[in-house]
């Protein structure tokens, strides 16, 4: 075989590897999916998705093990989900409050059912709060994983400062879930499918991830100062 032919197969075994890997994935965003959209309806939908997604976050970091599995997981999800009822909404519920508040003068806009005076400087305002607020939210939710006996303002400066200072973090979760609401204008049974799931896992993998890495840099620098 010659060096071009075998950098090719590995290139191939590479690329059928990841595809392999993303379809592993799927029945996993699926499950996290459906049981998201279960835990926000039990909280009434706005009083559930903050819950709901620090739950969820706390699953896929291995907060939540079970010794048997099956009903035993079940039953630690949902006593999660009824502890983070009140601390989590107190984390992410101003910013999601706001955030639904600009939406809808946003839908009520493009509705045509708004004053003349709104346009454009009120409906351009409602579109940058509902996207600033909804982003801050999340990492509200991040921080609050992270640090749960955190109280509600310092978690609160702490979201509105990660929107700036994490700029990587803050863009790759912006990016993915425009995309996942783009593509679902285009393919709408995958937010039917998969939208709470993609939701939660970006919200482990990138907004998570980020704040622990800047926490704990942030101990290293405290301890080396002593």
């Amino acid at each position: 075989m010659t060096p071009g032919a075998a950098e090719h197969d590995t290139g191939g075994h590479a690329a059928a590897g990841g595809i392999m890997a993303v379809l592993a994935w799927v029945p996993r965003l699926v499950a996290l999916h459906l049981v998201w959209v279960l835990l926000v309806l039990l909280g009434a939908v706005v009083g559930g998705i903050a819950p709901a997604t620090a739950t969820l976050v706390a699953l896929l970091r291995g907060e939540l093990e079970a010794a048997d599995g099956g009903s035993s997981r079940a039953a630690a999800v949902l006593c999660r989900y009824r502890e983070e009822l009140v601390p989590a909404n107190r984390a992410a519920g101003p910013f999601l409050l706001i955030a639904l508040t600009a939406a809808l003068n946003v839908a009520l806009g493009v509705a045509g059912a708004l004053p003349v005076w709104f346009f454009p400087a009120g409906f351009t305002v409602s579109i940058l709060l509902a996207v600033g607020m909804t982003i801050a939210a999340f990492h509200a939710i991040a921080l609050h994983v992270l640090r749960p006996s955190a109280p509600g303002p310092t978690i609160w400066r702490g979201a509105l400062a990660g929107v700036v200072l994490l700029p990587v973090a803050t863009g790759s979760f912006t990016i993915t879930v425009l995309a996942m609401l783009l593509i679902s204008v285009v393919i709408q049974p995958l937010a039917l499918l998969v939208g709470g799931g993609i939701l939660v896992a970006v919200t482990t993998s990138v907004l998570v991830r980020a704040w622990q890495s800047r926490l704990d840099d942030a101990l290293l620098a405290a301890s080396g100062t002593r």
